[in-house]
């Protein structure tokens, strides 16, 4: 440690100091008649008060120490082990469980006298922690290596060691996700390599979402190892009983087949169907041989009508964006041929209407009977003045016929659906819309989603845009040229997930009913197997206040009819309950509550998924592993060579530890013992004169 003392003025400001030092004391001490005091004490006294006015002075000048700190980065190693269950689910699971953990341990002792070791189990996500349980549900390698990315960004690593059998089937691929390392990667193999017999069912294609009495078609992909010549059978189990059966025969030692069934859909609601394959031959793992899946029946679709001005490519775009979602069947109407019932639809979208010389009034008697939301696409052969009297969150005041481009702006205050950071950036990106030229008044009620970027100025005139009147949802999109940012999404894309996904939540948000429940249950969709299920429940009083100090009972139904009670517990202003975990299937619930002398009553359903990824695919990966070594000048290692690693780590001359210097600036006036010299100095001289009589 070097210390140097710095002051910012010129030298000679000492001198200064020196002289204040010395008047200061003169005056007290030098031909005093007042003094009583002896020569030597005199002397004394004098050099004590010098001492300490000078050093009083000397601050002033604002000094500070300059250190130079020598600091030791050690190298830092840095360990993970795969926490995954594939790594206990083959013949050598005891040996993981036992004597791997003693090696591993042992390893991260030798190398602590030379190194700093952080240790990280990585499954469904990184974590240091220790020892391994291995009961994550799935393999994510490339997350390991972005969290090592990004937590040692600067600092001195200088190798990291991962333990697994390099089965990753969560993320990108791991190779790639370690390109961005600049240090050495060492790997441990483990698992176990043999190719066993197997079957398996590799994926299920469905629809999630099909229609009562409709059939539907499900697609099975079955691979087989070393069974040429074999039989193997594959069932379909549905509504409570087999819906079908096919034998496969198995052609080679690596098979691979899609089988196509075609199944009824028999009741509403969610169904869990199971696929289950049989194989005559003795394999390790079974687990890989039947797969749950969930589908949603329901009773019809939503009706959405679009009713156009004229044919347009905006109106082909929505209808194919919409259409995407199962849910909807979507029409295509003109104002002059419509013979149908607008009543028989869940939403309407006007495009380009109102229009000067096209019937429209008509149609929104029956909208506001029947609280029909409905959405605007304006665009050039609109009339602003007749869309006034039905829109009721812009008022549209054109300049003539004239119109411009506007690109969208997102609106960070927008709370009735939500978008993902990635989803606002494209949409930013689309291409304008053509716009009216005029002034936009808006109303207090409406919600913005989107701003009007002219020219890139974002201006205070809305482009999508929200409002209620008399119960009633409707929107509106200020601009016709839709289908050019669908097609700039493909462009850009390579799908028009991004279009889709803002046009799906805008028909979504409108024709949303309000939740005016004074009781609901609170559940998600799906749960897995692997994590507690947590139900929440709300109640509220006629006030529409809170209210948790009643019992509120839960009943759970299995699919086979099993009947679980519960209570609710009171849980911040609403309630909770812990369900714990749930074995695979599709659960119904029943729940009640009185409150005073009314009795609210609901209920629901629910599946629970079981995530079978780290059991599909047993075969540990070497050669995953070896190329991560390769590319990062490292080596593979197998578990009996696990005491290698501290000599392979120190045969390398990368490996060294990092000398820098941390300059450091310290005033003097912030020192302490400085303080307290000048007091102490004070004292003295304060102590002897009393002591010696003196004034």
């Amino acid at each position: 440690m070097i210390t140097d003392l710095i002051i910012e003025y010129p030298w000679w400001s000492l001198l200064i100091v020196i002289v204040t030092g010395l008047v200061v004391a003169g005056l007290l001490y030098y031909r005093n008649r007042a003094n009583k005091l002896g020569t030597f004490l005199t002397i004394l006294l004098f050099i004590v008060r010098f001492l300490a006015v000078s050093l009083l002075a000397f601050l002033l000048l604002s000094p500070f120490l300059k250190t130079r700190i020598k600091n030791l980065e050690k190298p830092i190693v840095i360990i993970g082990v795969d926490n995954s269950k594939s790594m206990i689910l083959n013949k050598d699971s005891t040996y993981y469980q036992g004597d791997f953990i003693t090696q591993m341990k042992k390893l991260e002792d030798d190398l602590s006298g030379k190194y700093d070791v952080d240790s990280y189990l990585f499954g469904e996500k990184p974590r240091m922690a220790w020892p391994p349980d291995y009961q994550d549900q799935t393999s994510d390698y490339a997350g390991f290596f972005k969290a090592v990315k990004e937590n040692y960004a600067g600092m001195n690593v200088g190798a990291v060691i991962v333990a697994g059998d390099g089965i990753s089937n969560r993320g990108i691929d791991p190779v790639f996700a370690a390109s961005a390392l600049n240090y050495p990667v060492y790997t441990l193999a483990l698992g176990d390599t043999t190719t066993n017999k197997d079957l398996k069912i590799n994926d299920v294609r469905f629809n999630s979402v099909v229609y009562r009495d409709e059939d539907f078609p499900l697609e099975v992909n079955l691979s087989a190892r070393k069974m040429k010549g074999k039989k193997a059978t594959l069932t379909v189990y549905a509504f409570g009983k087999r819906q079908a059966k096919k034998q496969v025969v198995i052609g080679s030692d690596h098979f691979n087949r899609s089988i196509r069934f075609i199944l009824p859909a028999k009741k509403s609601g969610v169904q869990r169907i199971r696929i289950k394959g049989r194989s005559p031959e003795t394999e390790i793992n079974t687990r890989n041989n039947t797969r749950d899946i969930f589908i949603t029946i329901l009773e019809n679709r939503r009706k959405i009508l679009i009713m156009a001005y004229a044919p347009h490519p905006d109106v082909a775009a929505v209808r194919k964006s919409l259409e995407t979602n199962g849910n909807y069947q979507v029409d295509i109407a003109f104002p002059s041929d419509f013979k149908g019932k607008i009543t028989d639809y869940d939403l309407i979208i006007f495009h380009n209407l109102p229009a000067i010389r096209q019937p429209f009034s008509r149609f929104f008697k029956d909208l506001s009977k029947k609280k029909i939301p409905y959405l605007f696409i304006t665009g050039k052969q609109t009339a602003f003045r007749k869309l006034k009297g039905h829109f009721t969150g812009v008022d549209i005041r054109p300049a003539g016929y004239n119109f411009e481009d506007a690109q969208p702006e997102y609106n960070p205050l927008f709370s009735l659906f939500t978008m993902s950071d990635e989803t606002v950036k494209k949409l930013e990106k689309f291409p304008p819309l053509i716009v009216p030229l005029g002034n936009y008044q808006l109303s207090r009620g409406a919600s913005v989603f989107a701003w009007q970027r002219i020219n890139k100025i974002e201006t205070n005139f809305p482009l999508i845009l929200f409002d209620e009147q008399d119960g009633i949802r409707h929107g509106m999109i200020a601009g016709e040229g839709l289908w050019m940012w669908r097609m700039y999404d493909y462009l850009q894309n390579g799908n028009n997930e991004t279009f889709d996904e803002i046009l799906n939540k805008t028909v979504q948000l409108l024709m949303a009913r309000k939740d005016k429940r004074f009781f609901r249950i609170i559940t998600r969709h799906e749960y897995t197997s692997a994590e507690n299920a947590i139900v929440k429940a709300e109640l509220y009083n006629p006030s529409w206040e809170p209210v948790n100090d009643v019992d509120v009972n839960f009943v759970l139904m299995n699919e086979n009819g099993d009947r679980y009670d519960y209570v609710f517990s009171p849980s911040g202003k609403g309630y909770v309950l812990n369900l714990k975990k749930l074995p695979v299937g599709v659960y119904r619930y029943s729940s009640s509550v009185k409150l005073g002398k009314e009795k609210y009553k609901t209920s629901g359903e629910f599946i629970v998924s079981g995530l079978s990824l780290e059991s599909r695919n047993l075969n540990a990966d070497h050669a995953m592993l070896y190329r991560l070594t390769a590319d990062h000048s490292g080596k593979m290692i197998y578990p009996s060579e696990i005491d290698q690693i501290p000599e392979l780590l120190s045969a390398r001359d990368d490996l060294k530890t990092k000398v820098y210097y941390e300059e450091k600036y310290t005033g003097l006036n912030a020192l302490p013992w400085l303080a307290g010299l000048i007091m102490l100095l004070l004292a003295i001289e304060w102590f002897l004169r009393k002591y010696f009589g003196s004034y």
